[in-house]
């Protein structure tokens, strides 16, 4: 699923009127710090000459995404022929249910990402209408900074930014992606002719390999009044070493940044996009048990961990739809029914003071129908403003969220499958956005969910069938989201009961089999075994290349793998990607005296992957002092299996100092 936007250039757009508004025509074409003695950074470069906008788009056209949504998107590129610089990306709280800003890197992965409730406004005087129990106001700003390298110098005084809230929101650009490393899966190389799959290009401990090039995206859902020129979210480039910064003219021509796909796309290192494609798509997909069609027609499985610019806010759930679907129905006057309950989500956007309440169960939901080659026909969220400006069909829910979605697929719609009774209906013959017959899967997007809500999408594994158990008393099959999985059908549609009536079946949510799933088509839970650590390692550079030693740095990158990949680390149950501790994983430095991971420890660690065989974390440890790690210190890794956590593995090494060819 490719998220990544085709670019529109949009260069036009104004600040919030910047106190130095130049007349029209003269901007200033060169860079000339020494010019800013007085106001401040906002105050002098806030405006139209030194402004470079985002392009916009949403999900239509072939990006797979969702129509309710609003992308602005911009490339850059890391030149280090130039003096350092910085991007400072300003703009106002959307008034939407859900805004992120996401960081990629030259592999169209995610570094980091800013979600809404943790962007820092830019005064005390703004505020973050994202909070709960915040209303939107309009106007309130934000600012937040991309670094590229370079140390400050001496800040010319009319380019400072003290009083403004931005260092808080920084980002790094140039750090690569932790996760999805290739060079420790050696099946994946010889599934291949030699030679033919490059190593997967990662950085050094010692930061000497950085990232060179990438993207960035704001996301913006269910978006109440679209964007106009005053409040397009805007970059501005600025020196590192005065502070101030470069007039757009001037930036135009330095090629280090692009709201085109044309420009952009060849700063991205389109080998490394194309093999994480490739080993994706190698992955199997793995599946616990087969779901009978007397209760669903397709089995729901959560979709690639590396997929183009996709956001790290949300899991994506796929319903693989049989080829020439939509006239098999409409030959035989049926239509798609899927039954399904809808988490709480909060009331936003609205225009009466309301604000989210912090006690939903999940941010944002929608079900979006797909075609081959990427577009969307219609995307239904789990509801819509009051009076939105753009077209939106929301999910019509009852009181307990319980919905009944009949899609037709050239079926003339019944008399009664209507709102009033309990339905939503949805004619897909009458997309604008594509061709209905090229249907080939149906997507559920789950978005922030909270973290005592255990029936979110987030809590399947990676390419992995939603169902777990047989419940012979019920005759149905439990899965991983209970009732949240839509149920799948094909009625005749004057069969459908006159009032819609809410899905039945078993509804717990994040019971796992004590075993592994097995892949797809052979669904089975697999033998448990007791846990062997075989390796423990940082950064892998190049596959066989010794990768079994921990490096020295600031938030090392962790890679566990089992012994002979004969597994035994069991399901991850709290959701992936993961931040926080848990009672199944601990690192600890004997040697410093800390632990990182584990309930009540001191330290984070940040969880990318978690299979049977392989667990891929950052630890979040010798940073400012806390949680230090030295060269020489012992470190003992144990894991413990979810499912049997009588199984425990234990793994020690020494940490070694970074050399200058160590990867």
């Amino acid at each position: 699923m490719k998220l990544l936007l085709g670019a529109a250039l949009l260069f036009a757009g104004l600040g919030w009127l910047p106190a130095n508004v130049y007349a029209a025509g003269k901007c200033p074409t060169t860079f000339n710090p020494g010019s800013f003695t007085t106001g401040d950074f906002f105050t002098n470069f806030d405006n139209s000459c030194y402004l470079i906008a985002f392009s916009t788009g949403n999900g239509s056209g072939s990006q797979q995404g969702d129509l309710n949504s609003v992308y602005n998107k911009l490339f850059f590129k890391i030149d280090n022929t130039l003096p350092p610089y910085q991007l400072i990306i300003v703009g106002d709280f959307p008034d939407a249910r859900y805004f992120s800003i996401g960081l990629y890197d030259n592999h169209s992965a995610i570094t980091q990402n800013l979600s809404d409730v943790n962007v820092v406004p830019l005064t005390s005087s703004d505020i973050n209408p994202f909070q709960p129990g915040v209303s939107f106001v309009s106007g309130q700003r934000y600012a937040v900074p991309i670094n590229l390298g370079g140390t400050p110098g001496t800040l010319e005084p009319g380019c400072v930014m003290t009083g403004y809230n931005v260092n808080p929101n920084a980002m790094d650009g140039t750090q690569r992606h932790a996760f999805i490393n290739w060079n420790l899966d050696p099946g994946f190389f010889k599934a291949f002719p030699p030679k033919t799959i490059p190593d997967h290009v990662v950085d050094t401990p010692a930061h000497t390999n950085p990232n060179t090039a990438g993207v960035i995206i704001i996301r913006n859902y269910l978006k109440l009044v679209p964007y106009t020129n005053a409040t397009l979210p805007h970059i501005i480039v600025r020196d590192v070493a005065s502070g101030c910064a470069y007039p757009a003219s001037m930036v135009k021509t330095m090629n280090i940044v692009a709201t085109n796909a044309t420009t952009g796309n060849p700063w991205l290192d389109q080998k490394q996009v194309q093999n994480h494609n490739v080993y994706a798509n190698w992955q199997p997909t793995d599946c616990w048990i087969n779901l009978p069609p007397t209760q669903s027609e397709i089995q729901w499985i959560r979709g690639d961990e590396y997929n183009p610019g996709a956001n790290p806010d949300a899991a994506y759930l796929y319903a693989y739809t049989p080829a020439g679907l939509p006239q098999t129905l409409a030959s035989a006057s049926e239509v798609i029914r899927l039954r399904f309950q809808v988490p709480t989500t909060p009331p936003t956007p609205c225009t009466n003071g309301c604000s989210r309440s912090g006690n939903e169960q999940m941010r944002y939901l929608s079900v979006s129908f797909q075609t081959t080659g990427g577009g969307t026909l219609a995307s239904l969220p789990d509801s819509c403003p009051v009076n939105p400006t753009t077209p939106c069909t929301p999910l019509v829910q009852d009181a307990n969220g319980y919905v009944t979605l009949v899609v037709g697929t050239g079926v003339a719609q019944p008399a009664w499958v209507t709102p009033a009774n309990g339905y939503t209906w949805l004619d897909l013959s009458k997309s604008t956005t594509g061709n209905y017959l090229d249907l080939n899967e149906m997507a559920i997007r789950n978005i922030l969910p909270a973290a005592a809500f255990s029936c979110g999408a987030q809590m399947l594994p990676y390419k992995t069938g939603e169902a777990t158990t047989a419940i012979k008393s019920l005759k149905q099959v439990a899965g991983l989201m209970g009732l949240y999985a839509p149920m799948i059908d094909y009625p005749v549609a004057s069969t459908l009961p006159s009032t819609a009536s809410p899905v039945t079946g078993p509804g717990t949510c994040a019971v796992y089999p004590v075993g592994p799933p097995q892949v797809s088509p052979n669904c089975a839970v697999g033998a448990t075994k007791v846990p062997t650590i075989g390796a423990v390692t940082t950064q892998c550079a190049a596959p066989g290349a010794g990768c079994t030693q921990v490096v020295v740095q600031p938030q090392p990158p962790l890679s566990i793998l089992s012994l002979n990949g004969t597994g035994g680390f069991g399901t991850f149950p709290l959701g992936l990607p993961y931040n926080g501790n848990t009672n199944f994983l601990q690192i600890t430095d004997t040697t410093q005296g800390w632990s990182a991971g584990y309930t009540g420890d001191t330290c984070t660690v940040s969880v990318g992957e978690w299979s049977d065989t392989a667990i891929s974390l950052v630890a979040n440890v010798n940073q400012n002092g806390v949680c230090p790690m030295a060269a020489g210190d012992s470190l003992t890794v144990k894991v413990w299996n979810p499912q049997n956590l009588s199984a425990m593995a234990s793994f020690t090494v020494t940490v070694a100092a970074p050399t200058a060819t160590r990867h």
